[in-house]
Order: structure tokens, then C-alpha cells, then sequence
């Protein structure tokens, strides 16, 4: 008996937030809610109908727990169907799809929701001090959560995922200049496919109730931006000051943002009379060394590429996500064949941004929907892991 195709019938995200942006005073859950509530919205579905609510979020504290299960209820969905939440750092979101795909194609369940969310604009300071015994006197300090999750702190004495990265531009050989053309790549990308309307049907305007007047509206990316291309180069190395090639304007940035896709099985979207978006045809998951994580976002691909049965010709479209430009300079270096002019195409993680426990369900949103507006067959998204994780997708517009 063949395996059930597992297909994606409904795919929205809000707009992504500037760390301290537009998004800021919501905190993940209500921010998860409302990108919820609007993919029920858009698909038509009763909320009764969903069995299954899986959701990415990486910089987890204790005033949402689960917050895959409560986001979902507060969106309508029965108390009775569960949720779980996953941390698998920036791949969070992509093993949330991950995992629902398991579900659905093991029988359990028939129709689920499945996404990611990150407010890291909400990220807690933390007290990691005052239950020992010798610590019962006293000033304790304070350590930034936000900066904590930048950093992997099983390499060296703790390194910051840049400095790391600054490894991969070593043995890559990626150059200053490469860098910083694919960042301008990337913002020129993105504010091409918002001119073109090519986000506004399916990513989220956010209402925020005001004390006075009407509501403030975020409806659109907050990081896409007119660069000249001169001012990228002119910016000085951030995690290596001597010597080094990243800096913050080839990096990725710190946002807020959410995003949730439908999925179910072929045979049931028929009998619920839904169309299928894309087809969720294979996902993978490969381990690397911790202190090159960057390169997980390509030595990944040969691996989704095989699960697929296909060839890296046959992929019309790609998102490596840019969480370095270096990554994705590193992906074109190794992988022959792979061609700049189909990646990135809307742009990534430099930016549209990179809310890390958002990204990996983003991605596949975003793809979902360049497939049909480019009228392409095949997509790959694909994203770095701190820790050294590969994690990656292969769709296939329906």
C-alpha cells in the first residue's frame, strides 16, 4: 500500500516585525492566534475539523506553555484536539511540518495545523542564580535570553552563530564581495515581489488596538529596504573586526512574526472538497559539526533531494535561508549545478527577516505561494540549525 500524499490547502504568515517594530507588544501566543485565526479564515475550515496543532517556537518561557495547544484554542479550535511545541532552534517551525507530515501519513489524524511564531522582541532577561545554597546573599545578574540564543555555548567558550559562520566563509571561500551582493540580492528581491503584489493574498495585516484613534496596522515586512549597494560594502566586519568578512548588513535580523499552514492527506482534502496549494513531497533533517552549522542549509539538500527521487536541474525554485549570507554563498560554492538566478527570489532571511521559531513554517508559506504566482512545479526550502542541523523541503505545486 502506497504512502498518502501529504498535501499543504491553505498557507498565511503576518508580516515580519523589526525587533522593538510594529509587532512588538504582541507576545507569541496572541501573535500565534491571530496568524491562526486567519488561515481558518481563508480556507473556510471549521476549526472543529482540526485534529492536530503542531507549532515552532524556539525562545519558549513559561507564559505560554504549549503554546501550540492554547493558540490554537484561543483560534476556535476544540479544547479536545492537542498540540505540541517544538524547539529544534531556526528549523522549529519546519519540524512542527515535519512532524504533522508523520501524523497524517501514520494514520493518526486527518487534517492538522502546522506552523511556527517568534516575538523576539519578547524574549525574557533571565535570573539563572538564587536557588544554591551559596547563593543566599548577595547581587545576582540578569542574562539577556536574546543574546543567549545567538550564541552556542558548547563552542569554544561560547561563540556567537556569526563568529561561527566566519569558519564557513573560510572553508568555503566565500568572499567580502559575494556577501554582500547576495544581501542586496535579497532586499532588491523582496521589494520587487511586494511591488508586484506578490505577498499581499495571503500575508496577514495585524490590527493593533490603539488608547486613542483608529487601530495601528502592520501590514507589510518591516525589513525590505532601498540599499545601495555601496553602503553594504562600506560596513565594517561585526563578529570579526580584523580579518573577518560578516557583518550586520550580511547577516540576518531579529524579528517578530508567525506562520501556519493546513495540511492534510490528497484523499482527504477531496472528500472535504479543498484544493491543494503544493504537495509536501519529501523534508529531511542532516547533522554538521556545531561550529560550521551554517553549512547544514546545503549539505542538507542531496539529502531532501534523494527523498524526493529528483535532481538538484529539476528544482525550479529555491529559499536558503539567510540567516548569513555566507550560507547561502557556501550553497552555491559546494553544490555544482546550483544556479543564483533560482534562489532567494523573494528574498530571505537578510531581508524579510529571520524570526527563528517562524522561519522554517515561513519559508514553506512563502514558497507555496512563488510556485503558483511564478508558475513554477518545484520548490526547495532549506535552513541552518544552531547546534549543527540541516533541515529542508521539497514541494510540488498542485
Amino acid at each position: 500500500m502506497s504512502e498518502p500524499k501529504i498535501v499543504i490547502v491553505g498557507a498565511v504568515r503576518t508580516p515580519i516585525g523589526a525587533i522593538g517594530g510594529g509587532l512588538a507588544e504582541l507576545q507569541a501566543r496572541p501573535l500565534a492566534t491571530l496568524c491562526l485565526k486567519a488561515l481558518l479564515a481563508q480556507t473556510g475550515v471549521d476549526p472543529k475539523l482540526v485534529e492536530y496543532t503542531c507549532m515552532g517556537w524556539v525562545m519558549q518561557d513559561p507564559r505560554s506553555p504549549n503554546l501550540a495547544k492554547t493558540a490554537a484554542e484561543f483560534a476556535g479550535v476544540p479544547s479536545s484536539s492537542p498540540g505540541t511545541t517544538f524547539h529544534e532552534n531556526c528549523a522549529s517551525g519546519a519540524a512542527a511540518v515535519h512532524d504533522l507530515a508523520r501524523r497524517l501519513k501514520l494514520g493518526e489524524l486527518k487534517l492538522g495545523i502546522a506552523g511556527g511564531v517568534e516575538s523576539m522582541s519578547n524574549v525574557g532577561r533571565y535570573l539563572y542564580a538564587g536557588r544554591l545554597k551559596g547563593q543566599l546573599y548577595g547581587d545576582l545578574t540578569l542574562v539577556d535570553g536574546l543574546f543567549g540564543a545567538l550564541t552556542d555555548v558548547n563552542v569554544g567558550k561560547g561563540e556567537l552563530m556569526g563568529l561561527m559562520t566566519e569558519r564557513l566563509v573560510e572553508k568555503y571561500q566565500v568572499t567580502r564581495q559575494e556577501q554582500d551582493e547576495i544581501a542586496f540580492r535579497s532586499h532588491r528581491n523582496a521589494l520587487a515581489a511586494w511591488a508586484g503584489g506578490f505577498f499581499a493574498d495571503y500575508v496577514v495585516p495585524v490590527e493593533l488596538a490603539q488608547k486613542k484613534g483608529p487601530p495601528q496596522i502592520v501590514a507589510r515586512d518591516e525589513g525590505p529596504k532601498e540599499l545601495a549597494l555601496e553602503k553594504l560594502t562600506a560596513q565594517r566586519p561585526y563578529f570579526k573586526p580584523e580579518g573577518g568578512t560578516i557583518t550586520s548588513g550580511n547577516a540576518s535580523t531579529l524579528n517578530d512574526g508567525a506562520a501556519a499552514l493546513l495540511l492534510t492527506t490528497e484523499e482527504h482534502a477531496r472528500a472535504l472538497g479543498l484544493t491543494p496549494l503544493a504537495e509536501l513531497r519529501a523534508y529531511a533533517n542532516v547533522g554538521v559539526p556545531r561550529e560550521l552549522m551554517g553549512e547544514g542549509a546545503f549539505k542538507v539538500i542531496p539529502r531532501v533531494l534523494a527523498r524526493a527521487g529528483l535532481e538538484l536541474s529539476a528544482i525550479d525554485l529555491f529559499e536558503i535561508n539567510e540567516a548569513f549570507a555566507a550560507v547561502v554563498g557556501g550553497a552555491l560554492h559546494d553544490l555544482p549545478g546550483l544556479s543564483a538566478e533560482k534562489v532567494n527570489l523573494w528574498g530571505s532571511g537578510i531581508s524579510l527577516g529571520h524570526p527563528v521559531g517562524a522561519t522554517g513554517a515561513r519559508q514553506i508559506v512563502d514558497m507555496v505561494h512563488q510556485l503558483k504566482r511564478r508558475d513554477r512545479a518545484l520548490g526547495l526550502t532549506s535552513r541552518c540549525v544552531g547546534g549543527g542541523i540541516g533541515s529542508a523541503e521539497v514541494l510540488v505545486r498542485r
